[in-house]
């Protein structure tokens, strides 16, 4: 069956920030607001394709690991079967899916219902496309390190096969600047959505986290708030590609970055200089963080000291046992308290990823209650989003 379906995939418990940054977006690019995308399971929006909003939804979001356009859908159960739905798809498809001579690669993912393996199902798909094309008069061929497109097969929650073209080129996850990623990174990803359920505004909150690590946070908020193209050659390649400039050139966060590791503000420092931004980074114990070295940074930046949001993945405990573990919790507990002292520290906001249940208990007997408390997976770790007013 011929489809024609923009996807829009993320990590679960994501559809809502995903739905919010696409609105955001289209209206400062497209100038509209998108149609009301249907939400499968937690962590993938679907809308009607419209080659617009995937030059939008490529381009500028953020928050998302993929975005597909969903082309070929079979309820074949066999591999046989699968290759005459293709074949047969292929051959009354009026879309310029591909051009003469292109390179291509398939995966499979999430294909352990399908009653073959993987690499069939992938050498299946890829024969079809090749076999299909040859059949219009088209040359395709197999490139799995430099492909001009990459297909992708799956089975979606109908356990029906359906055949995507990878608009981003892989994960938009990976943006390319990353040369140290240090020794538990954050997803890039996860970082714009940690930020989104901050509600993070670069024109009225400073950014501080106070264990950087490799610096993903603070380099993510500075490009969430200009809203910075990536380069897509997919879409050049199927005809969308246009010039792209940051949705907000003129956004002039300040985001700071401390950690006590040297080895790893130097990475930091790297990594922000391949993503081409400033950031500053301070050499700190969490534990002797105060707000007056922060506003200090601010003046220095030619603003009025104010507020602003601390955010940061805190270590889970894979490499600490639990005394080292509660000794910091507690040190940064207390780092709160001294932000959260009234109007001469500011209005202040606090928001982390952890996977430790001993996080939350610390805090509480720190700082409260949460005011959200939110299920956010963290690649394969169980963890959740916090977020507090102090």
């Amino acid at each position: 069956m011929i489809i024609d379906e923009l996807r829009i995939v993320g990590s679960t418990q994501t559809n809502v920030v995903m739905a919010a940054e696409l609105v955001r977006v289209c209206k400062r690019a497209l100038k509209v607001r998108p149609p009301e995308p249907r939400k499968e399971g937690l962590g993938q929006l679907v809308l009607p394709f419209d080659p617009d909003l995937a030059w939008a939804a490529t381009t500028y979001l953020r928050t998302p690991t993929r975005v597909l356009w969903d082309v070929y859908r079979s309820k074949a159960v066999r591999l046989e079967a699968l290759y005459d739905d293709l074949m047969t798809d292929i051959a009354g498809d009026a879309r310029k899916l591909w051009r003469d001579g292109d390179g291509i690669s398939v995966e499979a993912r999430r294909v352990e219902e399908f009653a073959a393996g993987e690499r069939q199902i992938v050498g299946t798909v890829k024969n079809a496309l090749l076999d299909g094309a040859h059949r219009r008069g088209l040359q395709l061929h197999v490139d799995p390190e430099r492909p001009a497109m990459r297909w992708v097969a799956r089975l979606d929650d109908n356990n029906e096969l359906v055949v995507s073209i990878d608009l981003g080129g892989g994960s938009l996850s990976q943006r390319g600047w990353r040369r140290d990623a240090g020794a538990a990174p954050l997803r890039e990803h996860l970082a714009a959505v940690l930020l989104m359920l901050c509600r993070y505004d670069s024109r009225n909150d400073v950014l501080v986290d106070p264990m950087c690590g490799a610096g993903t946070i603070p380099i993510e908020a500075i490009h969430a708030a200009r809203v910075t193209p990536r380069d897509v050659p997919t879409l050049t390649a199927l005809g969308m590609g246009r010039a792209a400039e940051p949705l907000f050139p003129d956004a002039d966060p300040i985001a700071i970055g401390c950690d006590l590791d040297l080895e790893s503000l130097a990475a930091a420092r790297d990594n922000a200089r391949a993503a081409g931004v400033k950031v500053t980074w301070q050499r700190g114990d969490v534990a002797t963080l105060k707000p007056e070295a922060i506003a200090e940074i601010v003046r220095e930046h030619g603003r009025e000291p104010g507020g602003g949001l601390i955010i940061s993945n805190p270590p889970y405990g894979e490499r600490l046992n639990e005394h080292d573990l509660e000794d910091i919790y507690q040190a940064l507990g207390t780092t709160l308290r001294r932000f959260g002292r009234g109007a001469a520290a500011g209005s202040w906001r606090a928001g982390f990823l952890v996977g430790s249940p001993m996080f939350e208990e610390v805090m509480f007997h720190a700082i409260g209650r949460p005011r959200i408390k939110k299920p956010l997976a963290n690649a394969n770790l169980r963890a959740y989003f916090y977020l507090w007013d102090l």
